[in-house]
């Protein structure tokens, strides 16, 4: 089953729902800031606004493909990003300083700050 990427509308937390957020028969609570409706700004002086859910659909997080990113190699004992710095999907794994060659490689920087 797919979850849905969601953020609070007051917080900006992001958590995954189970199922859309209209769906449910009662509007979903934040797990940060407990709000369960959101009373939006004012428009103008006379415009009055009803309360909304808290908890809303995050269209960009929905859109990006999460899982083709991951990776499950041995270089990390958790799934990952793919390509990032213990992985061994990473063109740079493995590599000293000499093979390397250059002080300006993203290996040799992070290693100098350790």
């Amino acid at each position: 089953m797919a979850r849905v990427h969601c953020r609070c509308r007051s917080c900006g937390t992001r958590q995954t729902k189970p199922i859309h957020p209209d769906k449910y028969l009662t509007a979903p609570v934040c797990r940060h800031c407990k709000k369960q409706w959101v009373v939006p700004r004012n428009l103008g002086k006379n415009v009055q606004c009803s309360p909304v859910p808290a908890i809303r659909v995050d269209t960009w997080a929905q859109g990006r493909g999460w899982r083709k990113h991951t990776c499950h190699c041995d270089g990390y004992h958790h799934p990952h990003r793919r390509g990032s710095r213990w992985c061994y999907h990473n063109e740079l794994y493995g590599h000293t300083k000499d093979e390397l060659g250059t002080e300006h490689s993203p290996i040799y920087q992070h290693e100098e700050d350790l």
